[in-house]
Protein backbone atom coordinates (compact mmCIF):
# COMPACT_ATOMS: atom_id res chain seq x y z
CA UNK A 1 0.00 0.00 0.00
CA UNK A 2 2.85 2.49 0.47
CA UNK A 3 4.06 2.25 -3.52
CA UNK A 4 0.36 4.03 -3.78
CA UNK A 5 0.15 6.76 -1.15
CA UNK A 6 -3.16 7.78 -1.96
CA UNK A 7 -4.47 4.41 -0.57
CA UNK A 8 -2.88 5.19 2.88
CA UNK A 9 -5.27 6.09 5.29
CA UNK A 10 -5.45 10.34 6.07
CA UNK A 11 -5.87 12.82 8.94
CA UNK A 12 -7.67 15.74 7.85
CA UNK A 13 -7.63 18.80 10.09
CA UNK A 14 -11.31 19.57 10.20
CA UNK A 15 -11.24 22.66 12.89
CA UNK A 16 -8.82 25.21 13.60
CA UNK A 17 -6.43 27.47 11.56
CA UNK A 18 -4.90 24.44 9.84
CA UNK A 19 -8.61 23.15 8.64
CA UNK A 20 -8.64 21.17 5.06
CA UNK A 21 -4.73 19.88 5.92
CA UNK A 22 -4.06 16.56 5.51
CA UNK A 23 -1.55 13.84 6.62
CA UNK A 24 -0.65 9.96 5.36
CA UNK A 25 -0.42 7.91 8.05
CA UNK A 26 2.41 5.37 8.00
CA UNK A 27 3.51 2.05 9.51
CA UNK A 28 6.28 3.79 11.63
CA UNK A 29 4.61 5.58 14.51
CA UNK A 30 3.75 9.32 14.29
CA UNK A 31 4.01 11.28 17.10
CA UNK A 32 0.76 14.38 17.07
CA UNK A 33 1.81 17.60 18.93
CA UNK A 34 2.58 21.17 19.12
CA UNK A 35 6.88 21.15 18.95
CA UNK A 36 7.71 21.26 15.40
CA UNK A 37 11.44 19.73 17.01
CA UNK A 38 9.92 16.68 18.71
CA UNK A 39 6.92 15.47 16.62
CA UNK A 40 5.97 14.25 13.39
CA UNK A 41 2.55 15.65 12.80
CA UNK A 42 2.55 19.20 13.52
CA UNK A 43 -0.66 20.57 14.54
CA UNK A 44 -0.86 24.35 15.35
CA UNK A 45 -2.76 24.31 18.86
CA UNK A 46 -2.16 26.01 22.09
CA UNK A 47 -4.22 23.40 23.74
CA UNK A 48 -2.20 20.61 22.53
CA UNK A 49 0.79 18.97 24.18
CA UNK A 50 4.19 19.23 22.64
CA UNK A 51 4.15 15.42 21.99
CA UNK A 52 0.56 15.07 22.32
CA UNK A 53 -0.46 11.60 20.47
CA UNK A 54 0.91 8.54 18.78
CA UNK A 55 -0.65 6.87 15.66
CA UNK A 56 0.31 3.80 13.15
CA UNK A 57 -0.65 1.49 10.92
CA UNK A 58 -0.60 -1.86 11.63
CA UNK A 59 -2.12 -5.19 9.65
CA UNK A 60 -4.88 -4.96 11.67
CA UNK A 61 -5.73 -1.08 11.57
CA UNK A 62 -4.95 2.09 12.78
CA UNK A 63 -3.97 2.52 16.23
CA UNK A 64 -3.80 5.74 18.20
CA UNK A 65 -2.34 6.25 22.10
CA UNK A 66 -2.86 9.45 23.80
CA UNK A 67 1.23 10.34 25.44
CA UNK A 68 0.06 11.47 28.64
CA UNK A 69 -0.90 14.98 27.39
CA UNK A 70 -2.65 17.51 29.85
CA UNK A 71 -6.10 17.80 27.64
CA UNK A 72 -6.14 14.04 26.20
CA UNK A 73 -7.19 12.71 23.43
CA UNK A 74 -10.88 12.30 22.31
CA UNK A 75 -12.08 9.69 19.96
CA UNK A 76 -15.51 10.28 19.20
CA UNK A 77 -16.25 12.27 22.26
CA UNK A 78 -14.86 9.53 24.34
CA UNK A 79 -11.79 10.34 25.94
CA UNK A 80 -8.67 7.32 25.31
CA UNK A 81 -7.06 5.84 28.20
CA UNK A 82 -5.26 3.13 26.07
CA UNK A 83 -4.62 2.33 22.51
CA UNK A 84 -7.30 2.87 20.50
CA UNK A 85 -8.52 1.63 17.55
CA UNK A 86 -9.66 3.75 13.94
CA UNK A 87 -12.32 3.30 11.72
CA UNK A 88 -13.31 5.38 9.04
CA UNK A 89 -14.87 8.43 9.89
CA UNK A 90 -13.67 8.67 13.35
CA UNK A 91 -13.35 12.25 14.82
CA UNK A 92 -10.21 12.52 16.65
CA UNK A 93 -10.31 15.55 19.18
CA UNK A 94 -6.83 17.35 20.55
CA UNK A 95 -6.85 20.22 22.42
CA UNK A 96 -8.88 22.30 20.33
CA UNK A 97 -8.96 20.52 17.00
CA UNK A 98 -11.03 18.12 15.38
CA UNK A 99 -9.32 15.56 12.79
CA UNK A 100 -10.81 13.10 10.57
CA UNK A 101 -9.66 9.59 9.91
CA UNK A 102 -10.39 8.74 6.37
CA UNK A 103 -9.14 5.47 5.39
CA UNK A 104 -9.68 4.91 1.56
CA UNK A 105 -9.68 0.97 1.84
CA UNK A 106 -12.75 0.72 4.23
CA UNK A 107 -14.29 4.00 3.20
CA UNK A 108 -17.61 4.52 4.35
CA UNK A 109 -16.92 8.72 4.45
CA UNK A 110 -15.15 10.94 2.60
CA UNK A 111 -12.12 12.88 3.35
CA UNK A 112 -13.95 15.91 5.09
CA UNK A 113 -16.28 13.64 6.82
CA UNK A 114 -19.54 12.90 4.73
CA UNK A 115 -20.93 9.59 4.91
CA UNK A 116 -21.63 7.27 2.37
CA UNK A 117 -24.28 5.42 4.80
CA UNK A 118 -26.73 3.07 3.10
CA UNK A 119 -29.52 4.79 1.71
CA UNK A 120 -32.69 6.18 2.88
CA UNK A 121 -35.36 3.76 2.62
CA UNK A 122 -38.00 5.96 3.21
CA UNK A 123 -38.53 7.22 -0.96
CA UNK A 124 -41.26 6.70 -2.72
CA UNK A 125 -41.00 5.43 -5.98
CA UNK A 126 -41.39 7.49 -9.09
CA UNK A 127 -44.91 6.52 -11.47
CA UNK A 128 -44.18 6.77 -14.85
CA UNK A 129 -46.71 9.37 -16.44
CA UNK A 130 -49.15 7.93 -18.54
CA UNK A 131 -48.13 7.34 -22.62
CA UNK A 132 -50.51 7.19 -25.40
CA UNK A 133 -50.42 4.19 -27.54
CA UNK A 134 -50.20 4.80 -31.15
CA UNK A 135 -52.03 5.88 -33.31
CA UNK A 136 -54.40 7.53 -30.79
CA UNK A 137 -54.97 11.02 -29.32
CA UNK A 138 -54.98 11.94 -25.69
CA UNK A 139 -58.13 12.61 -24.16
CA UNK A 140 -58.46 16.10 -23.54
CA UNK A 141 -61.84 17.04 -21.12
CA UNK A 142 -64.81 18.97 -22.53
CA UNK A 143 -64.96 22.28 -21.07
CA UNK A 144 -67.34 22.65 -18.54
CA UNK A 145 -70.65 25.33 -17.91
CA UNK A 146 -69.17 27.38 -14.58
CA UNK A 147 -72.55 28.27 -12.44
CA UNK A 148 -73.44 31.63 -12.66
CA UNK A 149 -72.22 32.97 -16.68
CA UNK A 150 -74.23 32.49 -19.22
Amino acid sequence: MEEHPQLMPLLTVATGPMRGLGFRLRHQPQVIGRDATAVDIVVDDPHLSRRHAEIWLTGEGVSLRDLDSTNGTWVNDLRITEVARLTDGDVIRIGRTELRFFDPGLARTDPVGLSFGVPRQERRPTLPLPVASPGTTPAVPAPTATAGRP
